[in-house]
């Protein structure tokens, strides 16, 4: 078995517990990476781009730090001062 196999577009969405067309929407938009088997020899409508799981996981990894909050711990006990 493959270590770090292709994905189509529905196996990306599952991984990352999207609907396809938001994945699909992504991609359009290049928020998304670009894929690593674009399939570009054929007709639009029969393209199937797939990505390696690492890619995405890598990618989806990024975006999640991206968007957490920056936090700074609190210490116990500590109210606001005000």
């Amino acid at each position: 078995m493959d270590a770090d196999p292709l994905l189509t577009v529905t196996e990306v969405a599952d991984r990352l517990r999207l609907t396809a067309s938001s994945w699909r929407a992504s991609v359009a938009d290049g928020s998304a990476p670009k894929p690593d088997d674009p399939d570009d020899g054929k007709e639009p409508h029969r393209r199937r781009p797939r990505w390696h799981r690492s890619t995405v996981d890598d990618w989806n990894a990024q975006r999640r730090r991206r968007n957490r909050p920056h936090e700074t711990p609190a210490s116990p006990g500590a109210t606001e001062a005000g």
